[in-house]
């Protein structure tokens, strides 16, 4: 009897001592993730590009949430056609979330191609601009064939307070996105 109740007790030693040592990936989501797009804006402000949901550049007066952050990483100057609202692209993309304690450069909720990439090998994904969170295809309309960009998207332009499969309500998104085809609903629409 007294062997049972020394186990009883080392099994709910060991339980606590497991709870203690948990991690909660999400603790003060929303909050944190208002921090992190706030540094980014400061930092991206002076930097780089940055839209507005409508997609005018961004004025002075209109709440930073209402805009995604843009670093182009690469930029076709030669091209000066981006996708409609209505147009397919052909890209390559990975999402991720804010750096996190297991997750340093932030989790992967999805990607287009298995890592490693290879731009020679691995296919694009072929999507609808308008399929997509508003953020995101915001990014699309701005960008040109060949462009690759780092996008972050705030939590009110992505799924907001919204819980999607592995993103939680408030995310922000960081997203890597390389154009590499669009057409229109009619050919010549746009071209210039």
């Amino acid at each position: 009897m007294k062997k049972w109740l020394f186990l009883v007790c080392l099994g709910a030693l060991t339980a606590c001592s497991e709870a203690d040592d948990s991690i909660d990936e999400y603790a003060n989501w929303q909050e944190r993730n208002e921090l992190f797009f706030e540094q980014q804006y400061q930092a991206y402000n002076v930097k780089y590009a940055s839209w507005t949901k409508a997609g005018d550049k961004l004025p002075t007066e209109l709440p930073h949430t209402d805009c995604i952050l843009v670093e182009e990483i690469e930029r076709n100057t030669e091209e000066t056609t981006s996708p409609y609202y209505t147009d397919s692209v052909e890209i390559h993309y990975e999402g991720r979330l804010i750096p996190s304690a297991s997750y340093k450069e932030g989790y992967v909720f999805d990607r287009s191609f298995l890592p490693p990439f290879d731009i020679e090998v691995d296919a694009p994904t072929t999507l609808a601009v308008n399929s997509v969170v508003d953020g995101f295809s915001t990014a699309l309309q701005h960008m040109h064939r060949g462009d690759y960009w780092r996008v972050i998207v705030p939590y009110q332009l992505g799924y907001n307070k919204e819980e999607k499969t592995e993103i939680p309500a408030y995310s922000t998104l960081v997203f890597y996105i390389w154009l590499v085809d669009f057409w229109h609903e009619k050919p010549g629409d746009r071209d210039e």
